[in-house]
Formats: structure tokens, C-alpha cells, sequence
């Protein structure tokens, strides 16, 4: 008997194990440690080499990225309108007054420029998209602060949105610009169940990243594709906070955990690239949306029945629009699209959430195969008309 696996999406704020104190022996005698009849110069100069031995790498990266760390709540309002169970009574005295109630939702963010900008989940603000009524969000800092927040925009399909904050001196985080090595250190820092503690600081757990470019099959139910996994655990309210790497360099936003039973992590968590994240935030700050993008392309399931192509050997081009980006790039009918940027399409929703790691004005390579014969492509995405 086997027990069905359950998605959790962390969508609140607190308290976390910290585990950066991996190697460290204590209690253990060094060599360092002072024999008796020492001097107090000999007790100092081991007490100093104690220190020095805490002072991991970990420890630095902790002090490095956590100023950027901040908790998010969301305070919404939803209009409830209630219903009476009789309809005669509903014909007599007509609806029954609304009510507003109130809900709370907790995350993460990351301040990502002195500008104020904090990067954050979609799922972690999205009751504030959702209110019918004005919603209320605060960003509180680890060092204290806590600043009224402007929801600027968000993208559902990536789980990511922006918020922005207005205050002097803010602590800004450092950015990888290197994609990780499976293997190296990885810190999950956030702010899991912050309603059950008052303190600011937000809270640190070590893994590894476990795996690069993850994607889950159309069973799994999840539309997110191409993230980070770590075992560092992600517990709720981590959501939109930081992975960080050994150098305090953020490399992905925490965004959800696979867990059994509603048990909590189990060493399955998942990050969205920064450098993705990153580039979601500049169309929202530039646009004040992320600009939809056209192709030309057209598919035909039916089509592609007909002529014998088989599931998993790529995605057939049925027709071509004119003066589109497709056409532009040569890219003709009949064409299979087997890859793009590298990346295998093996079907239509692969082929849709690779092209959705890319934004209006990119370049896209694609491979294809025409006939008998492989034929690589680039095609420049342009926006499509509905959203100019």
C-alpha cells in the first residue's frame, strides 16, 4: 500500500531549525587549548583560535545574506455573501446582508536593489490580487523596521512577484551569476511560522543543492518547471525567501516542498533560478506587467496524428503565421520543433514551459527537423498585439 504524496505551498512566516554548524566539534580538546599553568596570554590565544575555528564559511554567508530577508503579511479583505437555506425566505426578504472578513497570509522576500524592490512568490501576495477591497501589506526587516508595501505586479505562471518598499540604507542582496554545482552548500533562509515569535531575524537551514533544471511530469500537477532542488529544509512560510550559496550569493527563490502525509520537509524543496526571478522582476518594475509574447506558430494534435509523429519525438509546426517571429526565423510548416535553447521538447507542455523562460526580445535557438534533416533556427519573440 502506498501513501499518495501531498504538495504543500508554503504560504506563511517563523521559527527554524538552524543547521550551519555542520563539522564543528565542541567540547572536543585541540591542540589550541591551554594546558594547565598557562598564562592568560596562552588562555587568549586559544579562546582566538576557537573563534577562528567557528567561523565557517556557512557562518559568513549567513551574515552576508540575511539582512536582505525580510517577512511579508498580507492582510486581505474578502466580501462574503451569505445565502439563506430557504429560498422562500430569499423570496420574502431578498439577499441576506454582506460581511467583510479579514485573512492574514505570511511569506518571504528578498530586497533585490536600493530602490526598494522585493522580490517575492505570487502565492505569497496573491490574496491581495484575489481582494475585492483594498489589501494592506506590511515588509518587516530583520534589523527592525517595519515598511508599508506596493504591490507592483506579479506572474502566476512563474510564481513570482514584486513589492516595493521605500526606506533609506536598505540592505540589498547579493546575486550569483553562476548557475550551482549539484553538490555544493545551499542555505534555505526565510521566516517559517513568524506569527508564533516576535522577532524579526529571519531563521537559517544548510543542505546541498540536489539538483539543477528539475522538472516534474503533467501528472505531478505542478506547472512550475526548470527549478533548483535542495535538501535544506523549506518549511511554510519560507515562501519568496532566499537560497543562498557558501559565498551569501542568493541562487533561488524557495518557492514549495514536496511532503508525505502533511509531515513538513522531507528534503524535497524547490527554487526558482534567481537569474529567472530576476528578469520577471524588471519587466513588472519597467512594464508594470510581464508582456505576453507571439510566435506565429500554430500546432495540430490531429495533424501530427496524421503524419505519424509519435508522443515524445517533439512538437509538429501546422502553420506559420505571416511577418511573425516563426516566420521571420525561416521556420516553416511541417517543421517538428525537437529543441529549444538546448533543452528537449518532447511535447506540446514542454515545448510551452520552455518557451516561457523567456521574455519579449529574446532570441530564442530552436532545432529542428525538417524531413530527413536536423535544421537549427533563432526566432526574436515580439508582444503580441493583445497586450501592446
Amino acid at each position: 500500500m502506498t501513501r499518495k504524496t501531498s504538495i504543500l505551498l508554503s504560504l506563511v512566516c517563523g521559527l527554524a531549525g538552524i543547521g550551519i554548524g555542520a563539522g564543528l566539534a565542541t567540547g572536543a580538546t585541540t591542540g589550541s587549548e591551554p594546558t594547565p599553568g598557562s598564562t592568560s596570554a596562552d588562555r587568549a590565544s586559544a579562546d582566538s583560535a576557537v573563534s577562528r575555528s567557528r567561523e565557517t564559511s556557512l557562518v559568513r554567508a549567513v551574515r552576508v545574506a540575511s539582512p536582505s530577508v525580510v517577512c511579508i503579511t498580507v492582510k486581505s479583505k474578502e466580501v462574503v455573501r451569505p445565502r439563506y437555506a430557504d429560498p422562500m425566505l430569499e423570496f420574502f426578504f431578498g439577499d441576506p446582508p454582506a460581511r467583510v472578513r479579514e485573512t492574514q497570509a505570511l511569506g518571504s522576500g528578498v530586497i533585490v536593489d536600493s530602490r526598494g524592490h522585493v522580490l517575492t512568490n505570487y502565492h505569497v501576495v496573491e490574496p491581495a490580487i484575489r481582494s475585492e477591497l483594498p489589501a494592506e501589506i506590511r515588509v518587516v526587516l530583520p534589523d527592525g523596521r517595519n515598511l508599508s508595501g506596493k504591490l507592483l505586479g506579479g506572474d502566476k505562471d512563474n510564481d513570482v512577484a514584486v513589492v516595493r518598499i521605500e526606506g533609506d540604507s536598505l540592505p540589498v542582496a547579493r546575486v550569483s551569476k553562476s548557475v550551482p554545482e549539484i553538490g555544493e552548500w545551499a542555505l534555505a533562509i526565510g521566516n517559517p511560522y513568524g506569527y508564533l515569535i516576535d522577532d524579526p531575524r529571519p531563521t537559517v537551514t544548510a543542505g546541498v543543492i540536489s539538483a539543477v533544471d528539475r522538472s516534474f511530469t503533467p501528472s505531478a500537477g505542478i506547472s512550475l518547471r526548470h527549478v533548483l532542488q535542495t535538501d535544506a529544509a523549506i518549511n511554510p512560510g519560507n515562501s519568496g525567501g532566499a537560497l543562498v550559496n557558501a559565498l551569501g550569493e542568493v541562487v533561488g527563490i524557495n518557492t514549495f516542498i514536496f511532503t508525505g502525509g502533511g509531515q513538513g520537509s522531507i528534503g524535497l524543496g524547490f527554487a526558482i533560478p534567481v537569474g529567472r526571478a530576476l528578469r520577471i522582476v524588471d519587466e513588472i518594475v519597467r512594464y508594470g506587467r510581464v508582456r505576453d509574447f507571439r510566435t506565429g506558430l500554430s500546432t495540430d494534435p490531429s495533424v501530427a496524428a496524421a503524419m505519424g509523429l509519435r508522443r515524445g519525438e517533439g512538437v509538429l509546426v501546422s502553420e506559420v503565421e505571416r511577418n511573425s517571429p516563426g516566420a521571420k526565423a525561416g521556420i516553416q510548416p511541417g517543421d517538428v520543433v525537437v529543441a529549444i535553447d538546448g533543452r528537449k521538447v518532447s511535447d506540446l507542455e514542454e515545448l510551452r514551459s520552455v518557451l516561457r523562460l523567456f521574455r519579449v526580445g529574446d532570441r530564442v535557438p530552436l532545432l529542428l527537423r525538417r524531413g530527413a534533416r536536423e535544421v537549427a533556427a533563432t526566432m526574436t519573440l515580439e508582444e503580441s498585439g493583445e497586450g501592446k
